[in-house]
């Protein structure tokens, strides 16, 4: 028997919250998820309108109206949205992988069940019944990798189109109650209009998106009766590579198989337990390859579904450009490629796993009182390389046994304000061959968010780090580039090599304007001390450092005759070591419009004065660099037509004569609403004229590098039904780099290229021909609720040769001469709910 509840708007205006009043029903109906709306309920129930705009035209009333109406039982939440559309015709419903967004019509329930005014599930569908799901927390931010198991139906009629939606109670987290109360929000978008309209009215310059929710009041709900999903799954694949004469660990074909199982526990109604146990992650598309020149690690963005859905809720971080930042917690960090090398002898050969075996992991996430906390740990299994002879077989270890774990924690206050803490523990089982790495590395940290009057804030965060080893791996950590203690001409580093332990700080303080129709600003000091390293469960490019910046912006979001909207930026910033040295400065101008048509462009200038390099040398003398100037534009085609196109540009100008430039242009097309292809094509040239080389008999070596690099990204996606796709991704990558007229550095410190490097034989080849090809294609198929089957086909090439020079057909072509494996795999999971 269903207790269904009804609910009515009360209308809301000026800064009052709308409310939603619940009243039972005198008897229950059952609801057939079909989207055709015609039970008694959905009959009798009152209607909800007043949507309004939050795109274009924030605050004005919706061009086409949408009615909502919204039940419960004991299990689940129902919701029904009629979306009116007088062209019903000109419905747009692109057939996409579940998640994948597009310029569609949308509707969008987003849930608040804490009614905390800052976390929130989103469950979203498209008239083609492609399905969305993401959680809010922070107010403002948004991780899609958030998945729940529910159901939802579509259907059209001359008035428009419908969606009815089910979302089990076992899927939300709340405080049970006799008189609960959700926030609440309904989002429809009008894909061929562009058009986002709300209830309540989530307004663009406000603060906040969840803490504009209405109010779903009187809902009288117990403990769900589901707190356990497991999901079980079996793995098997084939793996093939090219057989190696001589070489008994090249087996030219291998097949495996594996178990693993995830888990889902709500522990109480606000704090949820997630494991998983031997995790296969073999569908997850494969990194794009690339050519490091600079003293840094590069950067590779999570892809991993255990470590990004409920990823937010862990950030703390320390480093952030043009949107993109690290901190003291990254999770690729977990699973790492091993880092040893195997020491072999003549005649024998070595083999080492690609990745460190995760053998289990467990997080935490939720909310305790009017805290949101989040706990993880994982371990990672001592990896062997694998070292043979013709006779005989011995294993050395390549990376050790490790656990990790991490704690944060915030507390969250009515007016948005937030208070919280973090702590990353790294402990390592260490022998003689991994006695390189520390053995133990601790961080923690204390951030804050002031909310001063409704839009401004005062922003930042101290932070520590501990870590600890034997003299030989704190000895390696100074030396690295990350710290660079041996420099010898820096007046506050003394490279010590009888430490045990390498210990520093870091802080940051922010003063912003955070909302507003017209203009936002944020002005920020910085610092990391020396022996601040984050590197065993974190990511940070470098320590020893002082920073500023400031921002400024205007913007013009209310729709003219030819603009859409418009945004100009102004930035400034600079950097300095602690021996005074300024590392970096610049200026830069910005400008982005959106036509009324849906195209879009932007353009920006950067002036760079000269700035002073402390890894120049990877250790050895800093040197200043050239001043510089660059520029870069964009300009997108409207997404929404079955053929689109963006370009993106940039140029670079040193003073002393560097140069580069590149340009990426990419094409879309969409034929029908269940297929779409795209490839994008880079070229880049970089002519640098005082290019790292190495360190040869006490010289510092620079080379002018000709470096050329070309590069396809490729794709194609079918979409059989929202829940049966396949996603086709290659990549060929090539770049190919000439090194000529070295020099040695004299005096790093003089200001004029003559005066810093002076001619030199050098008998070395640095010259590379690096040819990469990756492609990850994958069938998905939801064949019932929450249960998958991939069939997955990856395959990589890779080879580098010993030559600089670049032929555009030979090159290109020659990605597929390199050597090719091959992982054939099947992944089968099957949801359960207890």
């Amino acid at each position: 028997m269903l207790t269904l509840l009804l609910w009515f708007v009360l209308a809301a205006t000026g800064a009052e919250t709308a409310r939603v009043a619940a009243e039972p029903l005198p008897s229950a109906s059952a609801i057939r998820l079909d989207g055709e709306l015609t039970e008694e309920v959905w009959q009798r129930a009152p209607v909800v309108t007043g949507f309004r705009q939050r795109d274009p035209h924030e605050g004005a009333p919706a061009t086409y109206q949408t009615e909502a109406r919204i039940a419960y039982d004991g299990t689940a939440l129902y919701v029904a949205v009629q979306a009116i559309d007088p062209e019903p015709s000109r419905i747009v419903g692109i057939r996409t992988r579940r998640d994948e967004q597009s310029p569609s019509d949308w509707i969008r329930v987003i849930v608040d069940s804490f009614h905390d005014k800052r976390s929130a599930y989103e469950f979203a569908v498209n008239p083609a019944g492609v399905k969305a799901d993401a959680y809010w927390f922070n107010d403002t931010s948004m991780d899609p990798g958030w998945d729940a198991v529910w159901d939802v139906a579509v259907s059209r009629n001359d008035q428009g189109w419908r969606a009815e939606f089910r979302v089990p109670f076992s899927q939300l987290r709340f405080h049970p109650s006799a008189d609960a109360t959700f926030g609440l929000a309904v989002v429809r978008q009008i894909g061929r209009l562009n058009e986002t309209t709300t209830w309540p009215l989530l307004a663009r310059s406000a603060t906040g998106y969840v803490s504009s929710f209405g109010d779903l009041t009187g809902l009288r709900i117990g403990r769900s009766q589901k707190r356990l999903e497991l999901v079980p799954y079996v793995v098997g694949d084939v793996k093939t590579q090219p057989a190696e004469s001589g070489n008994p660990l090249k087996d030219a074909t291998a097949g495996g198989g594996e178990l693993g199982v995830d888990l889902k526990y709500a522990l109480k109604p606000g704090l949820t337990l997630t494991a998983t146990v031997n995790p296969d992650f073999g569908q997850v598309e494969a990194d794009p390859a690339v050519v490091n020149l600079s003293a840094f690690e590069t950067f590779f963005s999570e892809r991993r579904p255990f470590f990004v859905e409920g990823s937010g809720i862990f950030q703390f971080n320390v480093d952030c450009n043009d949107g993109s930042c690290s901190g003291l917690f990254y999770s690729r960090r977990i699973g790492r490629a091993p880092r040893g090398t195997a020491v072999v002898n003549d005649g024998e050969f070595s083999e080492a796993p690609a990745q460190t075996t995760i053998l289990g992991a467990a997080k935490l996430t939720g909310r305790i009182g009017g805290f949101s906390v989040g706990a993880m740990s994982a371990l990672t299994a001592d990896e062997d390389a694998v070292i043979a002879s013709a006779t005989t077989t011995r294993r050395q270890s390549v990376e050790p046994f490790t656990g990790y774990s991490v704690v944060r924690a915030r507390r969250e206050f009515k007016d948005q304000s937030s208070v919280g803490f973090i702590t990353t523990a790294t402990s390592r089982r260490l022998d003689r061959f991994t006695s390189f790495l520390p053995d133990q590395a601790y961080t923690g940290g204390v951030d804050w968010d002031w909310r001063i009057k409704p839009r401004y804030s005062v922003t930042g965060f101290v932070a520590g780090s501990s870590v600890r080893g034997d003299t030989e791996a704190i000895a390696a950590l100074q030396q690295s580039n990350v710290h660079s203690y041996q420099r010898p001409d820096s007046d506050r580093l003394d490279f010590d090599p009888t430490r045990t332990s390498l210990n520093g700080s870091a802080a940051l303080l922010s003063f912003n304007k955070i909302a507003g129709q017209r203009t936002r600003f944020s002005t920020n000091v910085g610092m990391k001390t020396p022996g601040f390293d984050v590197n065993d469960l974190g990511y940070q490019q470098r320590a020893d450092s002082r920073s500023m910046s400031n921002w400024f912006q205007w913007r013009n979001e209310t729709p003219s005759k030819y603009l859409r909207s418009f945004r100009f930026n102004l930035n400034q910033w600079a950097g300095w070591n602690f021996d005074g040295d300024r590392l970096f400065s610049g200026y830069n101008v910005n400008a982005h419009a959106t036509f009324t048509n849906q195209w879009s462009t932007g353009t920006g200038f950067n002036l760079i004065p000269q700035p002073f390099d402390d890894r120049a040398t990877r250790g050895g003398p800093g040197a200043f660099r050239s001043a510089s100037r660059s520029m870069w534009a964009y300009l997108t085609s409207d997404q929404r037509k079955p053929a689109s196109f963006n370009v993106f540009g940039f140029v670079g100008k040193e003073r002393e004569g560097s140069t580069n430039w590149e340009i990426g242009p990419e094409l879309g097309f969409r034929p029908t609403s269940f297929l779409s292809a795209s490839a994008g094509v880079n070229f880049g040239h970089n002519d640098q004229r005082a290019q790292w080389v190495e360190k040869s008999d006490g010289r510092y070596v620079f080379g002018r590098l000709d470096q050329r690099t070309v590069s396809v990204t490729a794709r194609l996606n079918y979409t059989v039904t929202p829940n049966l796709s396949l996603q086709l991704y290659a990549q060929p990558f090539v770049s190919a780099g000439d090194y000529g007229e070295f020099n040695q550095l004299v005096d790093g410190r003089a200001r004029a290229y003559g005066d810093r490097f002076a001619r030199v034989d050098y008998a070395g080849n640095p010259d590379f021909n690096y040819r990469s090809f990756r492609t990850t294609n994958v069938m998905r198929w939801e064949y019932r609720p929450g249960s998958t089957l991939f069939v997955v086909w990856q395959q990589g090439r890779e080879d580098t040769l010993d030559r600089g020079t670049f032929n555009f057909k030979g090159d290109v072509g020659g990605v597929f001469d390199a050597p090719a494996r091959n992982v054939f795999l099947v992944k089968w999971a099957y949801w359960l709910n207890f």
